[in-house]
Order: structure tokens, then sequence, then C-alpha cells
């Protein structure tokens, strides 16, 4: 082999070296856990050649967690949210510094008392071409669009997450109410929510109850993004994704690959830089850094806590090896996830004590071995009491496919074991009178993924992750900014395909 060719595959050498290195440590496996996502062993269909298509230009990310759905409303984890900004634009969107920025409302001016918001839509936006449209053409977004949009947050049906950021609009909890309490549609009074107004198809005005100084941001997530009436089929109970975002759902395999076709008919599409975006999902953290390493996948959000463990020094950084072909970011925001117990289970309150207090005292057997400016432990409310021996021997976890709440609850199992206490992860997502722990978890500007149930269940243990994204050097306008849901892929580019590796 020349020194050119071992200076071209040093980089691929190193990851594998590593990987094979970082298989031999111990990993955690919880009982009973059920993959839900596999690695795809063909990763993508064929895609042109440079000698074709000269200009072809194709990000492919990895992401360690499965895309659940591409209706906003069922978005339960960070792939899901920032899958759906490629699809989908809101009223407002924030840009690289966290700045609020015109989307599919040119313009909006606030009233002096900070309780009136008026929109006033761009109207060159139309929505992608479909064949959930008669004509199968996009039509023009319109201002009943989006009054539709928040209404349907309130109804029978829908996960609560986007209705609680918009709690104070006026008549919102009062139509929430009525539609999940009123069982019966005929003897339901309200036919909307009356603090959203349309005076004409160009103009949407929101009329708060009280001040919401994060209104404008909570209207930038991915859970007050805009789409068509026509994509909600409840007679099938389907839902098509058609938005007007910078991309559209070209195909998509199985569960783990997705493929997206740069939109003709955005607004922008002149400054879309990128023909395709492909996203693979595995739950296998091994996988996604291999094809990482054969420069297969480009771009990880979000690094496991596997991955991060091979990758980052102590204080952080990434390694010596990788430096010359990757980049490493870590945003300066973090969400957190936190393990709570379920009154309705054989835990008693008391055990619930001890195992908050087993938890917190044992923070090093998994927190030490991360930097501390990727993920720790919420000191804050560590207990004061000492007592750790728990009475019941058994104890179940409902799932969840977060790799840290996996990973720090299969730890927790081993110091579990020691007082010979089983700690097991069932296939269910959500809780029964048989599962004893839950993991929620809250991001910024959005609220805990089940706060309904937050004053019902007890805190058992809470912990700080400061999403961590890797990448390779050669791609250009990648940027981040404090929201690790956050992703724009706008004006991102990278080398044609030939020229990648």
């Amino acid at each position: 082999m020349t020194s050119l060719n071992l200076q071209k595959y040093l980089p691929v050498l190193i990851v594998s070296l590593l990987l094979l290195w970082g298989c031999k440590q111990p990993e955690t496996v919880v009982i009973n856990d059920a993959p839900t996502v596999t690695a795809p062993s063909d990763t993508t269909e064929q895609y042109p050649t440079a000698d074709e298509d000269a200009d072809f230009r194709k990000l492919v990310i990895g992401e360690y967690q499965p895309i659940t759905s591409f209706d906003p409303l069922l978005a339960e984890n960070g792939a899901t949210l920032r899958a759906l900004q490629l699809i989908y634009e809101g009223l407002v969107r924030l840009n690289a510094n966290g700045n609020i920025i015109p989307a599919v409302a040119k313009r909006w001016k606030v009233s002096s008392d900070s309780l009136t918001y008026t929109f006033t839509l761009n109207p060159n936006i139309y929505y992608q071409d479909s064949d959930i449209f008669s004509t199968g053409t996009g039509r023009r977004l319109v201002a009943n669009d989006v009054k539709f949009v928040f209404e349907r947050m309130a109804k029978m049906g829908n996960p609560p997450a986007a209705a609680q950021l918009f709690w104070d609009i006026n008549g919102f909890e009062p139509y929430y109410q009525e539609q999940h309490k009123v069982y019966e549609p005929e003897k339901r009074t309200l036919s909307g929510v009356s603090g959203i107004r349309t005076p004409n198809d160009s103009t949407v005005v929101f009329e708060l109850s009280k001040e919401d100084p994060q209104f404008l941001k909570k209207l930038t997530t991915p859970y007050a993004v805009i789409y068509p009436r026509e994509a909600v089929n409840s007679r099938q109970n389907s839902f098509a994704p058609v938005g007007t975002g910078p991309f559209t759902l070209s195909s998509q395999k199985a569960d783990s690959t997705f493929i997206f076709a740069k939109s003709q008919k955005y607004h922008a599409s002149k400054d879309i830089r990128l023909n395709r975006v492909d996203i693979l999902s595995s739950n296998s953290e091994s996988n996604l850094m291999r094809n990482i390493g054969t420069g297969d996948i480009h771009f990880i959000p979000e690094l496991g806590p596997n991955t991060i463990r091979n990758v980052t020094t102590d204080a952080g950084n990434l390694k010596t090896g990788y430096t010359n072909r990757y980049s490493l970011t870590t945003r300066n925001d973090f969400y957190e996830i936190v393990i709570r117990s379920n009154p309705s289970a054989n835990i008693t309150a008391a055990d619930v004590s001890r195992l908050s207090n087993l938890a917190y005292a044992n923070t090093e057997s998994y927190f030490g071995l991360l930097p501390d400016n990727i993920i720790n432990p919420d000191t804050l409310s560590t207990s004061q009491q000492v007592d750790t021996t728990l009475t019941t021997k058994q104890l179940y976890s409902v799932f969840s496919d977060d790799p840290f709440a996996r990973t720090y609850l299969g730890n927790l199992s081993k110091i579990l074991n020691r007082q010979s206490v089983e700690l097991g992860m069932t296939e269910f997502r959500t809780t029964t009178k048989t599962t004893d722990l839950l993991v929620t978890w809250r991001i910024p500007l959005i609220s805990d993924s089940q706060n309904e149930l937050s004053p019902n269940y007890p805190e058992v243990f809470r912990f700080r992750v400061y999403p961590t994204a890797m990448q390779l050097n050669v791609i250009r306008e990648l940027n981040f900014n404090q929201y690790g849901w956050w992703l724009d892929l706008r004006g991102v580019s990278l080398p044609t395909l030939d020229k990648i590796n």
C-alpha cells in the first residue's frame, strides 16, 4: 500500500481499531429489552454517479433512535423532531444563532400589552405535490390551515405535548377539556379555539389570556409546524407527510431508511444546495460509527453513550486520530431524562426513597465514564437520606428507546443485583400496575414528555444530556444552536459523491 493510500485510509483504520477495542468493553444489556429498529444491510437506493451528475450532492444522517412518525403531534424523540424540520415549516423558525426569523409568515406584530400576535402569511407558500390533493398538485397555504393545526393539538386522541405549549391562548383550555371529557360529539358546544382568528386567507391572530414571553419561541418547535387539512385522514387513521419545507419524503424502506428529495416547490429552493438527504436509523451505535468511518454516513446529530466513550477525551474533546477527518459539536443546552416511580405498582414509597438514595449514591458507576460537559446528574436533587437497601426483589421499567436511559437503567440493574434485586425492562411503552418505573424526558421549550403524570409519579433520579454531534469535516455550513432538536440543512453543502471520501 502506498503512503498516499495509507494516509487516505488511516482514519478508517483508526475507527475500526477503536471499535474493536470498544467492543471488548462490557456493554449494558437491560433485561427483556426488545430492540424495535434494525440496521439496514442495504443502506440506500442507487444514486447517480459523478459521471451521471457532477453536481449531485447527498447528505447521509445517522440516528440511533427510530423515526416514529411524520405526524408532528406524535413526535416522541430527538430523531423524529429533527426529521420533521426537513418536510415542514412553522409560522416562524430559529436560525443558527437561536434567533426567531420568518418561515411561512413573512412578518408579525405584537400588541403593546403582549397579548395579541398578528401574523401575515407569505402569499407564495405552497404545499408539496401529493396525492392527498384532488389535482395531485400542492395548493397554497392559507390562514385556516394554521387554525386547523392548532385546534387539532387540542383534540381527543392526540398526545398533550403540543397542547401544553399553547395553553395560554384564549379558549384553548375549554376546547381541550371539552374534547377530552365530553365523549359524545353531539354534546359538545365549542366549535373551535376562540383565541385564534383568521380575518382573511393571509392573516392569523392569536389572543392570549396572559403574557407568555416564550410564545414566539414555542411557535418555532416542530410541534407547531403547519400542514394541510388534507394530510389527516381520520377514517383510515393515517397521516400524509406533506408540508412546505425544503425537502419531501421521497421513499421509506422499512423503519430504518428514509430518503428525502429537494422540494422544487419550496419558496427558497434556489438556496438549497443538497439534492438529497438520507436518514439511516439503527439501535447499534457501533454500526453507525462503522458507517461514518467508511463514509457511508456523513453526520450523526446525537452520539450515544458508547460512542462518546470511544471517541472523546475526559475533557469531552475529540480524540487524536479523529480530528483530521471529523468535527465534534456539543450543544450548550441540555435535555433532562427523569426516572419516575409508578404509585399504582408494587413498589412502596419507602423503596422509592431508598432507590433514589441508591441512584444518587452511585452516579460515578455510570457518569464517571463520560465527560461532565456531555452528561451529568442533577446534583440539586440528591437526597440527604442514607438508607439504600430495598425490600422488594423485583422491579420493572417501562420500555425506553433512549440509549442514555437504557444504559443508565442497565447500570442501576447491576447495582441492584448486589442486593439480589432484579430490574427488567418490559416491552410496554406505558405504565401498568406491573411496571414500577418509567422514563420521561424534558427538552428546551417543550414540557416533560409525560407532564400530566409528573405530580403523581414521584421522581427517583434525573440526569442531563448535552447533545453531541459528529460530522465529516468536508461538510460546509452545518450549523448548530442551543437546541438539540433543531436542524437546518438549507445552506449545507458537501463534495460530490466521487470526492466525499
